[in-house]
């Protein structure tokens, strides 16, 4: 920083008050980022006191860290610097609920959890599936990119993203989009920041949209060998279908009951009118009975808790997550050649979304998972996909780039950043080539 820490403090409190900003020790290592400690911790009350901050920062030249739920900071890469955590938890209100257009637009602080507790008494939910999503925060999530199960039914998230206010790092706030779903006025800035981990600005508040309350939903799980599943997907695919999720599981991957603990397992998640529920599992029932194969239907508490374990998978603490994505013919290919490849640790747990492409691979943390990264971008290139390292431990992530090879779009992507964040202070080294 280019003044003292002393000086910093009080400019910060000058503008967001002395109750906002903090260097108590136990607030500091509960926000530390990949074991490296804050010096302060911000919490704004206003996008108005976010934008403020950011200037105050950008102009000491001091490294922030935006802070939502805190769910996924095991991913990117090793900052280089954390000198401020900016926290949104005050940024947490519902700014209006469009029932009749099915939008809302919410402050970025808020949790998953309490928009849905807000929203379905309209009947609605917001379609997104983020892992640990009690404690996710709108903006986080946004952020991160972290689609769910049901993407390829209601879209990703930045499908649902709709318009957004973010604060720079000069202490100005733009607004890009807009609130009602047709926007084609210039350029769709939104897309610019989901996925971004927050190095080009913080996001304050987004319009986002809603969904119908299915009336009913369920799971029907078929278990059996690798070449049972496969088939199985195979005339899923080609069935007058519409499944909100379909998902392959090995047995390493937990989450159903012990009694289809075999070789592998393809889920449902089937939601919608009870009629169509019901078709549903009646025809996956058929299907996986023609295959050879059983099939088990998940209710209530049992459903929800077994998509609460594949929307946690990629982010299970001290596991080391690779995110394999490839077009959806080619997810068989690469999940039997990882399958094929030898491991001291055992088989690794993995879950793929049949739908989407993309294949989710556990292992245990340490240098020997660490190698698969490099067989692993072997693997998916020659499959016309890529793999990232998507979680890690701090240690794993010392002598590797968690992105993979820089894509062609690098130079362009280090000019965006450079116009929007020209000192490099917000989230610096986390993104792609460490960005």
């Amino acid at each position: 920083m280019k003044v003292s820490h002393d000086q910093f403090a009080r400019q910060l409190e000058s503008e967001l008050g002395a109750h906002a900003v903090s260097g108590e020790p136990s607030l500091l290592a509960s926000h530390a980022v990949d074991g490296r400690l804050p010096a302060l911790f911000c919490s704004p009350g206003t996008p108005e006191q976010v934008a403020a901050a950011l200037r105050i920062c950008s102009e000491a030249e001091a490294a922030v860290t935006p802070w939502g739920g805190g769910t996924a900071m095991a991913m990117g890469n090793l900052p280089r610097q954390v000198d401020v955590v900016i926290a949104l938890a005050q940024l947490n209100r519902m700014v209006e609920h469009d029932d009749a257009n099915l939008t809302a637009t919410l402050s970025a602080g808020m949790t998953l959890a309490n928009v849905q507790e807000i929203v379905a008494r309209q009947n609605q939910f917001l379609p997104f599936d983020p892992p640990h999503a009690a404690r996710a925060t709108i903006g986080g999530i946004i952020a991160t990119n972290l689609n769910g199960p049901r993407r390829g039914f209601y879209g990703s998230v930045r499908d649902l993203v709709i318009g957004m206010k973010v604060a720079l790092t000069s202490g100005k706030q733009i607004k890009a989009g807009g609130k009602v779903v047709k926007n084609v006025a210039g350029y769709d800035m939104c897309k610019l920041f989901v996925g971004s981990l927050g190095t080009l600005g913080i996001i304050t508040e987004v319009t986002l949209r809603m969904a119908p309350s299915p009336e009913t939903a369920a799971t029907v799980i078929a278990s059996g060998t690798y070449e049972q599943m496969l088939q199985l997907v195979d005339e899923l695919q080609r069935a007058p279908l519409l499944p909100a999720a379909v998902f392959v599981l090995n047995g390493e991957a937990g989450g159903a009951p012990d009694v289809l603990q075999r070789d592998w397992r393809v889920a449902l998640w089937c939601e919608g009118f009870e009629e169509s529920v019901a078709r549903h599992l009646r025809d996956v029932q058929a299907l996986a009975e023609r295959g050879g194969t059983g099939a088990e239907i998940l209710r209530d508490i049992a459903h929800h808790q077994f998509w609460d374990a594949i929307r946690d998978f990629p982010l299970q603490p001290g596991r080391l997550i690779y995110r394999v994505t490839v077009p959806r013919a080619s997810v068989p290919d690469i999940v039997k050649t990882v399958q094929s490849w030898e491991s001291s640790d055992g088989c690794p747990a993995m879950v793929g979304d049949a739908a989407m492409g993309t294949v989710w691979i556990s292992l245990t943390a340490n240098a020997a998972g660490a190698k698969w990264f490099e067989k692993l971008i072997a693997a998916t290139r020659e499959q016309r996909g890529h793999a990232i390292v998507f979680a890690a431990p701090s240690k794993l992530k010392e002598t590797v780039d968690i992105w993979g090879p820089s894509p062609s779009v690098l130079s362009l992507m280090r000019e965006i950043k450079l116009q929007f964040d020209p000192k490099g202070i917000l989230n610096p080294g986390r993104f792609l080539d460490g960005i």
